[in-house]
């Protein structure tokens, strides 16, 4: 330790005590003896610098070495890999509101719930909510070239971090003071076609006795990967052979309703471009002829560093990074039966909507019955019909979206009275998002198409390309989010103890957010056929200030408390207590457990965006029992089928300005052993939120349709509709489980050097309640959420060769509509299977191989997905593709050969 001046401990003291009213951050730990003097580093978890990297949270490392070694083409695809990781968002979301960007959920809290930071500092959230309603931050556009090691928190951060950081924290940590050029690039392919992919990265670094500039540039391009590309697992077909509930869409071209109306025959269905369905007898339409599984697109990130010692105490750091991506979606035609057609008599009436809403269209053909649409009526009783439409014609859906990053960091860091290092920084972040749609038509052009002239126009007859020409609509939206911020810490000695120095960390910050989701005109009023939206407008500021005390109570025993306070513009203060115990009883182990009190204000679209406009596919529970059908099995009568098994609905998420902020805790209880050749770690975790803020799913409001009879709109016949779900606060989540660790090395000499390492994470339990009255709800057993995760990784090294086998194991899990299928037997008095309703386990298996040619040149090839392991199906889905997207992917076995040359 340094000496320390009399000015020292004056400022020490007045730091101390100031900081004892206040908040603080994360830890950083290094081992030093007695007589060397070791750098202090800075873990995620806290803001003291300390002299060891295993602290009292526990915390995952993934090294860029590490990274490469397991073939992983981008950040996604490692945080992905990580155990805790309980579900992701992806490229493959094609029908969702965010089909370009990509996040993870930890812990089960929610992607939402995960802060994810690059060097410490917060990143701008993605300016499209997940899903029409959660806020997160978009790890698609991180720079893979630039990142010397991950450090992921499993345990809440609320005391160091703020808001957030429930489920962990992701703080990528980038390179510094890289010098020369590197050039690497990277082409992978994969064994049945579609989704290749290249990547081209170029680093440079140029240092002089004072500063460094370090730049990173990356170019990356994205094969589309078409549902017809994956025969091999069933998914170029809606009727795939994995699933009894598969079928073809009903939404071929038929008119539905009363009798008498005509239909299409078998010849008249093929020829018009639909498939005749012989199992339902009806002309139907095959929708993943015409869908991707993941989209095309393109990506540039750059990332520039640079740091200048202004003084030999102070240096001038910063950051420049931009990235921007192009994403283009193919989904299947429109589809429609929004035009109502009422036969009373010799008249017919064509109308959209509600008589007396503003949207409400209609026109009478008088006399009309045999002429009118071709006379598709001529022979249909009194009554109300539709048209049930696909409108191939127009072409594929599609969405094209462009997003572009800004982030920008400057300050200045040093040291002050010889042990005390401090930063001071301002830090400004934007993200753009412009999404351009093909392949739609408006509610008023197309009424103006059925309507038009004398007679109107048969939908069961081919629109001509000049018709589809004049009632194409291109909708598009644009949305922006920004994120300002400044802050400033210090860090160092607070005072001497009998078993050595208690360390602080002391500092504050004010963060500015906003963002603004705009439509075309047409999307704003809710005017386009077969599609949502999601728009919105808000800001909030907050400030925070907070307190990290480490001290060494005994020279077994380290205690660290930290205490912050935030102050939101909107939700009010609060205050987050946090309190860490090491125990050392030997060198080898440490007993480490830490509770954090958390806090969390609502999503900012929750609380300040329009109404979201979705669409989903539900079992109606109700009407079907009434009809005499039975949830979840098939029916020969059409209409009994479609409400027993897919019934398709709208639904409307609405924002709450009432919503109120989100408290609870996380707590952690583990040991560390760490030897010559054994490592080892396990903790016990749990965390809780009171006053979850989240909104109920239309399959949870209709099978439970007594507790959410409000949420639910039914036509005449008692047939849901449309679903509303307004966000609120709920009752509890609570999530427990286990973290399990291990690694082991082995040297052979001259035979080189193996090394094992194993990653597990058990959930014990995952549970919720809508409101203190209702029943509790069993994530695992309601299903979607598989319990454990476990990955093995093998690394074989013998001078310049280097090779790894990675073995990645996700648990067998109840389907995603597993209660539904329980209540539809037990409700009926019939034995229910619990094996026939899940989901089977898979092991993804990943091998790679590396040589250095000379110091300079290096090649890398690799197979990810050695056997070819497919999506395990959900016998419960009954929504193509039927394997839960946010658990696995349909990629199949890729192989990658990748070279890199430095200068």
């Amino acid at each position: 330790m340094l000496p320390n001046s009399k000015m020292a401990k004056a400022v020490r003291f007045a730091l101390i005590s100031g900081a004892a009213t206040a908040a603080l951050t994360a830890p950083v730990v290094f081992a030093a003896s007695d007589d060397e003097s070791v750098e202090r580093i800075q873990v995620t978890g806290s803001r003291i610098k300390r002299t060891d990297m295993e602290t009292a949270t526990p915390i995952t490392v993934l090294s860029a070495d590490d990274m490469a070694k397991q073939g992983f083409t981008n950040i996604q695809d490692a945080l992905q890999s990580l155990t805790s990781t309980t579900s992701a968002m992806t490229g493959q979301s094609v029908h969702g509101f965010t089909p370009a960007a990509s996040s993870i959920s930890l812990r089960n809290a929610g992607a939402n719930r995960t802060l994810t930071l690059i060097n410490g500092k917060r990143l701008n959230q993605y300016p499209k909510p997940a899903g029409g309603t959660d806020n997160f931050v978009d790890t698609a556009n991180l720079p893979m070239e630039a990142v010397q090691r991950i450090e992921i928190l499993k345990s809440g951060g609320s005391a160091i971090y703020g808001a957030d950081a429930v489920g962990g924290v992701i703080n990528i940590i980038l390179k510094k003071d890289f010098e020369g050029v590197a050039l690497k690039y990277r082409h992978g392919d994969t064994s049945e076609g579609g989704g290749g992919s290249d990547r081209i990265a170029l680093s440079l670094g140029a240092s002089s006795d004072r500063g460094n500039v370090s730049s990173f540039i990356e170019f990356t391009t994205n094969e589309q990967l078409k549902a017809t590309d994956r025969e091999n697992f069933g998914l170029h077909t809606d009727k795939v052979p994995y699933s009894e509930f598969s079928k073809y869409s009903s939404y071929g071209a038929r008119i539905a309703g009363g009798s008498g109306a005509r239909q299409l025959t078998p010849a008249e269905c093929t020829t018009g471009g639909f498939l005749w369905d012989t199992g339902n007898t009806r002309c139907g339409f095959d929708r993943s002829q015409w869908r991707d599984l993941e989209p095309e697109s393109t990506r540039f990130i750059s990332s520039t560093n640079f740091n200048y010692e202004l003084s030999d105490n102070v240096s001038f750091v910063g950051r420049l990074d931009f990235a921007e991506a192009k994403s283009t979606t193919r989904i299947e035609p429109m589809a429609i039966n929004d035009y109502d057609i009422n036969v009373a008599g010799d008249d017919v009436t064509v109308s959209y909507g509600l008589e007396g809403d503003a949207n409400y269209l209609s026109k009478l053909f008088e006399n009309g019955k045999s002429t009118a649409f071709g006379g598709d009526f001529a022979n249909a009783e009194d009554g109300e019909y539709y048209y049930v439409r696909r409108l191939h014609e127009f072409g594929n859906r599609t969405g094209e979206t462009k997003t572009r990053n800004y982030f920008f960091t400057a300050g200045l860091e040093g040291v002050v009275f010889e042990d005390y290092n401090w930063d001071a920084s301002v830090n400004y972040g934007r993200t753009n998002v412009d999404v351009f749609r093909g392949g739609y038509a408006t509610v008023g052009g197309m009424f103006d198409y059925i309507s038009a002239g004398k007679n109107g126009n048969s939908l069961l007859k081919n629109i001509t390309s000049a018709d589809v020409d004049a009632v194409s609509y291109t909708p598009f939206e644009k949305a922006q989010s920004t994120q300002k911020n400044v802050q400033a810490n210090i860090a160092g000695s607070a005072f001497d103890m009998p078993a050595g120095e208690a360390l602080f960390a002391f500092g504050a910050e004010y963060t500015e957010q906003d963002y603004k989701s705009v439509s075309d005109s047409e999307s704003a009023k809710g005017n386009i056929l077969s599609t949502g939206g999601s728009s919105g407008a808000g800001e909030r500021s907050y400030w925070a200030t907070y307190a990290e005390l480490s001290m060494p109570v005994l020279d077994e025993l380290t205690v660290d408390v930290a205490l912050r306070y935030d102050e939101y513009s909107d939700f009010g203060g609060n205050l987050s207590p946090q309190i860490t115990v090491q125990y050392r009883p030997m060198d080898e182990l440490l007993i480490r457990a830490s509770a954090t009190s958390v806090f969390r204000a609502p999503d900012m679209h929750r609380v300040y965006g329009d109404a979201t406009e979705g669409f989903g596919t539900v079992i109606d529970f109700k009407q079907c029992q009434a009809m005499g059908g039975t949830p979840g099995q098939k029916n020969s009568d059409s209409k009994l089928n479609e409400i027993c098994n897919e019934l398709h609905i709208d639904s409307t998420t609405g924002a709450n300005k009432d919503l109120e902020a989100e408290t609870g805790y996380t707590a952690n209880i583990g040991a560390v052993w760490g030897g010559d050749s054994l490592n080892a770690s396990f903790d016990l975790w749990e965390w809780k939120l009171d006053d979850m803020v989240s909104d109920i799913s239309s399959s949870k409001a209709a099978r439970e349709y007594d507790t959410y009879a409000d949420m639910l709109t039914r036509d005449a016949d008692g047939t849901i509709t449309h679903i509303n779900a307004v966000a609120m606060n709920l009752a509890y989540q609570k999530v427990r489980g286990l973290d399990f660790t291990a690694g082991y090395g082995w040297d052979l000499n001259d035979l080189g050097e193996f090394k094992l390492n194993f990653q597990g994470t058990y959930i014990l339990l995952s549970e919720g309640q809508t409101d203190p009255t209702a029943n509790i709800d069993d994530d695992i057993d309601d299903g979607g959420l598989p319990q454990y995760r476990a990955n093995l990784v093998l690394g074989y090294y013998i001078e310049d060769f280097e090779s790894t086998l990675g073995a990645y194991h996700t648990a067998r899990m109840h389907g995603s509509s597993y209660k539904s299928f329980k209540k539809s037997a037990t409700d009926a008095g019939e034995a229910f299977d619990e094996s026939a309703h899940e989901v089977a386990s898979m092991t993804k298996w990943n091998l790679t191989a590396g040589y250095n040619i000379t110091d300079a040149i290096k090649v890398q090839a690799g197979v990810i997905n050695l056997f070819d392991a497919g999506p395990n199906f959900d016998p419960t889905a009954t929504s193509w593709p039927h394997y839960p997207r946010g658990v696995y992917n349909a990629r199949g076995r890729e192989f990658f050969l990748e070279g890199e040359v430095k200068f």
